[in-house]
């Protein structure tokens, strides 16, 4: 990959931040992105039911707000910001992140040039100061769904293609976005990364890693809001009901992951008109089949059920 390459559109960049009682931290992100970013376009600020006066009006032109009144979650809060956007390049981050001098800008400028998915260094700001390069999928060794561990080991300057998202920031061209957007049906809180790149990895496109540019991140030991186990198997359900097919789905992922674990409400959502009609869509889309998603994505065998 050749960084020198011209890029023939300049970035428009539309960010969208998703917030929820961040208190001051929002700010300070706005901040940071507007002082860091000459290709900025915007900003969208989606306030998913926040009730502890952290949304105010903030000083620049550039920043439009959206507010739910009652929590919604991230993955609705991200689609919603997503439409709204005028850019050309969707950058999508937390209300607790510091912007690297140009560090949007250049991952912006690489999303451009190759079609894909970037990210850039994630350095911490609180206690932790490692520097982190991308991650890579994995199944998780005790629940089995799609999950992903931070790339850590020193990796030089430069561009290489990863496997997973862990957290924001990552940016998607505008062109891209129909083909990785959140599924309508998830809720509340978990699997917003793990369904990008589980979309992207079906459709052929790449997430690309760029070291160099870095954005620092407020690691939480805790979330802010309430969240149980039973919203996180639906949204991981959702997903693979989603993006593998019927087969997959009813001989690997249900009885081997999901049986047991889903509430009435979840098995209600993954039989309904709405999810059924997105799991059609996706599977027009999809130009790899459901074998690969282990052979090539996670480098393991392919499972014997599929």
């Amino acid at each position: 990959m050749h960084l020198a390459q011209q890029v023939a559109e300049r970035p428009r960049i539309s960010v969208v931040v998703t917030t929820y009682n961040e208190g001051p931290e929002l700010h300070r992100t706005l901040r940071s992105v507007c002082d860091n970013t000459d290709f900025l376009e915007e900003i969208i600020v989606v306030d998913d039911g926040s009730d502890d006066g952290s949304i105010q009006e903030f000083s620049d032109s550039r920043v439009r707000m959206i507010r739910h009144s009652a929590r919604t979650g991230i993955a609705q809060s991200r689609n919603e910001g997503s439409l709204a956007a005028r850019g050309n390049v969707f950058c999508y981050l937390d209300a607790h992140q510091r912007i690297g001098r140009r560090a949007l800008d250049r991952c912006a400028e690489l999303a451009l040039r190759e079609n894909a998915i970037t990210c850039p260094d994630v350095r911490d700001y609180g206690l932790f100061q490692w520097r982190l390069h991308g991650a890579e999928s994995r199944l998780c060794p005790e629940r089995g769904y799609l999950t992903a561990t931070w790339r850590q080991w020193f990796q030089r300057r430069g561009v290489r293609q990863v496997s997973g998202l862990r957290a924001p920031p990552y940016l998607i061209p505008r062109k891209l976005y129909d083909d990785v957007a959140w599924s309508t049906c998830l809720q509340g809180w978990g699997a917003s990364e793990a369904s990008v790149v589980v979309k992207a990895f079906f459709t052929g496109r790449r997430v690309l890693h760029f070291s160099g540019p870095v954005v620092r991140h407020r690691f939480q030991q805790k979330s802010e809001f309430a969240v149980s186990w039973d919203e996180l198997y639906q949204n991981q359900a959702v997903i693979a009901r989603v993006c593998f097919s019927e087969k997959t789905w009813k001989r690997y992922w249900l009885p081997r992951v999901f049986e047991g674990h889903l509430s009435e409400q979840a098995c209600r959502l993954l039989a309904s008109p709405q999810l059924l009609a997105e799991y059609e869509k996706f599977q027009q889309r999809k130009c790899r089949a459901d074998r690969e998603f282990w052979t090539e994505l996670l480098k393991l065998p392919s499972p014997s059920e599929i």
